[in-house]
Parts: structure tokens; C-alpha cells; sequence
């Protein structure tokens, strides 16, 4: 069962969100792409083309993406947690944890390569394929990162 009231476990899910997203940038100006990959995000959002796209606006939908992604590992975690789990993480359910980043790192990366590529590629279709390799790439240490995060943000913050 988590440990936590909806609140607190809604702050924590996007103070985590926001500070992964932050670490993100790390890893996506150091691959070969770049931040390629939330120029074509703005860019499905704004319906142009990606090279149209400030940096500016590439790096708040990013953040913003970011920071509130989280909300859908918390739900299924809310969903989850009720099942008997024999360990917890800081008083969050282990296995609700693992299938609730399993959830949301896949969908984010199936939203980018299903919907915001094809919709956004206009000028960078012929690097499609690198470019949602790298986006593979960045989701998993996403991931990753939120994985980590989550419970040592509840230590910090609520325990």
C-alpha cells in the first residue's frame, strides 16, 4: 500500500518529473542528435516544421513534458498499490513502482515515435530513424531516473 496521501504522493510524482527532466538535458546535448528530439515534439505541437522551432520553446515543452509525464507512473502506482507487495521503497510499493515506470516510459516513448514524429517530421523525416533511436535512448534513462528519484523524493519530502 504507498504510504503517502494523494497530495503529497501528486508532489512528489512532479518535483520528480520536473528534476528528471532537468538531468535530461545532460544526456540529450551529449547524443549525437542533440535536442533534436524536443524540437520535433514543439514542433507537433505547434504543427510545423522542426527547424522552425525555437529553443526556447523546445526546451519548456520538454521541461513541461517532463515534469507532468509523471502523474500517469502515480496513477497506476494509486491503481496498484492496494495489491499485497511484500516490499516498498520508502513506503512505495516495489512492483507498483517498476510496472508504474514500465507504463510511462514506454508510453512516452510509443507517443513520440507513433504520433509526434510522423506529425512534426517535415525537414528531418530522412533522420527519423536516428532520431527516434536516440529518443529510445533518452526514455530509457527517463526512466531510469524517475525510478530513482520517486523514492528518494519521498524520503526527502514527506518522510
Amino acid at each position: 500500500m504507498l504510504a503517502l496521501p494523494l497530495g503529497q504522493w501528486v508532489l512528489v510524482c512532479l518535483v520528480s518529473g520536473a528534476m528528471a527532466a532537468a538531468l535530461m538535458n545532460i544526456p540529450m546535448y551529449v547524443q549525437p542528435q542533440g535536442y533534436q528530439p524536443a524540437h520535433v515534439a514543439a514542433a507537433g505541437l505547434r504543427r510545423c516544421d522542426p527547424t522552425d522551432v525555437s529553443q526556447a520553446l523546445a526546451v519548456a515543452v520538454h521541461q513541461v513534458t517532463g515534469t507532468v509525464a509523471p502523474l500517469l507512473y502515480g496513477a497506476v502506482v494509486l491503481v496498484l498499490s492496494p495489491l499485497p507487495i511484500a516490499l516498498s521503497l520508502n513506503g512505495v510499493p516495489t512492483i507498483p513502482h517498476l510496472v508504474g515506470i514500465a507504463v510511462l516510459t514506454l508510453f512516452i516513448y510509443f507517443f513520440f515515435e507513433r504520433v509526434a514524429m510522423p506529425r512534426a517530421g517535415g525537414s528531418l523525416r530522412e533522420e527519423a530513424t536516428p532520431i527516434v533511436r536516440q529518443w529510445a535512448l533518452s526514455t530509457f534513462i527517463y526512466g531510469v531516473t524517475l525510478a530513482l528519484l520517486v523514492p528518494a523524493m519521498v524520503r526527502i519530502l514527506v518522510l
